[in-house]
């Protein structure tokens, strides 16, 4: 069987709950994730900090657009309310109900939580800590190489 250790990435880019929400949006983009893992010192899984969380945080409210009187004055609002969350902690906007896999988990389990649950980054755990990732694009990549198992008993 095929399990979750056999083709995530050991990639442990992660942020910390203590962490300024700006500096995790850095490491977003240095990266070019659209999401990130949020672990404890121990490398606990805690949470999850994708880039909709935080567009979702700095959207206007209804009342705050209907309260705007032009276009200019919602992309400030925007603008301001953005810059505003970035001094804010992980913790506050991360998402705790976390999505992840055990590092036996099968292909089939994976593959459907990527499709069904619409998860792009899948952190993999052993133990409740971080061991790794898998993304929908190195998934692909690992569904076309093709030669899975075969020649092992």
């Amino acid at each position: 069987m095929i399990r979750a250790a056999d083709f995530m990435t050991r990639d442990l880019t992660a942020v910390m709950p203590t962490d300024l929400i700006e500096d995790a949006v850095q490491l977003l983009a240095a990266h070019r994730l659209t999401g990130v893992p949020v672990v404890e010192e121990d490398w606990r899984l805690v949470g999850f900090l994708s880039e909709r969380d935080v567009l979702k945080l700095a959207l206007p409210t209804f009342l705050e657009i209907v309260a705007g009187t032009t276009f200019l004055e919602e992309d400030q609002m925007l603008l301001s309310k953005l810059r505003s969350i970035g001094k804010r902690r992980v913790e506050e906007v991360m998402n705790r109900e976390v999505v992840c896999v055990d590092v036996n988990a099968s292909l089939l389990s994976v593959a459907d939580l990527l499709i069904r649950g619409r998860v792009k980054r899948l952190p993999v755990v052993d133990g409740g800590k971080l061991v790794g990732v898998i993304d929908r694009g190195s998934f692909c990549e690992f569904m076309l190489e093709g030669d899975h198992g075969k020649g092992k008993p």
